[in-house]
């Protein structure tokens, strides 16, 4: 696997320097902030990402409360 500073580097690269590439990847989120989330949150966020990546957003908006009841 490559190290993270190398692909990086090609991101850089690709998307035309350092400012093109952060404003893709949006803020950095306080690491406290994060810390406090709690475990099923977390769970449910990836989840919910795998999900949509399969899916059209709509059904999963839709049916995600009966998700997180079960």
């Amino acid at each position: 696997m490559a190290d993270f500073q190398k692909i990086r580097a090609r991101a850089v690269k690709r998307k035309g320097g350092e400012a093109p590439l952060a404003s893709l990847l949006g803020p950095m989120p306080d690491n406290a902030a994060v810390a406090k989330i709690t475990d099923d949150r977390i769970l449910s966020t990836m989840a919910e990402r795998v999900f949509a990546a399969g899916f059209v957003w709509r059904v999963i908006e839709q049916k995600w409360p009966g998700f997180e009841e079960a």
